[in-house]
């Protein structure tokens, strides 16, 4: 528990990172909308190639990829490369929800195992109870195991709805075995969550790459470009041209 705990406070860690370093370019994106309340979006056509004239934040960038990996990629114009972490991130919380319900399944069949063939009762109590219940035959060989360890305060009350006796040591195999299995399953799914955690480590560093790659190719407004041809060849020149232009 303490374990899960852990890894969901690394995650929501992660997440608060992402919005943090995000938040700069929200508003910018929001206000894109226009007070018409919807956007206005052109196409380019293949005789008028999209032209891009602004650079993007390589924060930005590493901000959504801890959100949602992937995301940096799309916000960097890599739809290619941001497809492959979104369906990994997709396919990793699919898996972990697989494994938390598998696990939960395995302990309350446990749990309704126990009930009926030791007459148990779970309500109000806590793991500690069902490991002992799957270690000794009855409340009482539990006591009697507890009196020899001097450990006085750790004793049931056989009087009390923590008693338990079980027909036969197959069943209580059986129950602990359920119960083991189902901690297991549990317990794997938090290597899950580190997946996670990678994952967005490594869509924040390939973010970065793609803005880096975008904002190479942006071409500046207001730039003079000067250019120089030579007509008629380099070794039978006859005229040199200069061309001097600039973006608008």
């Amino acid at each position: 528990m303490r374990l899960g705990h852990s890894c969901g406070i690394l995650i929501g860690q992660f997440l608060l990172v992402g919005v943090l370093l995000a938040q700069p370019s929200i508003k910018p994106a929001i206000q894109s909308i226009g007070a018409s309340g919807h956007s206005v979006t052109t196409t380019p056509t293949l005789d008028q190639p999209q032209i891009r004239t602004e650079k993007k934040s390589i924060w930005t960038a590493i901000g959504y990829s801890l959100i949602l990996p992937g995301l940096g990629n799309l916000y960097a114009d890599d739809l290619k490369t941001g497809r492959y972490y979104m369906g990994a991130d997709a396919a990793l919380w699919m898996t972990y929800g697989g494994f938390q319900a598998y696990g939960h399944w395995l302990k309350q069949d446990a749990q309704t195992f126990a009930s009926e063939h030791s007459g148990a009762s779970f309500v109000g109590k806590g793991d500690q109870f069902a490991v002992d219940l799957g270690n000794f035959t009855n409340v009482y060989d539990y006591n009697d195991a507890k009196l020899r360890n001097r450990q006085f305060d750790l004793l049931y009350d056989p009087n009390s709805n923590f008693a338990w006796q079980w027909s036969s040591d197959d069943e209580r195999l059986h129950y602990k075995d359920l119960r083991i299995r189902g901690d297991a399953v549990i317990r794997n799914s938090q290597f899950v969550i580190g997946a996670l955690v990678l994952n967005r480590i490594i869509a924040a560093i390939s973010a970065a790459r793609s803005v880096a790659a975008y904002n190479r190719s942006v071409q500046t407004l207001g730039t003079w470009r000067l250019k120089a041809d030579v007509k008629g060849g380099v070794l039978t020149a006859q005229t040199m041209e200069l061309t001097l232009s600039r973006e608008f």
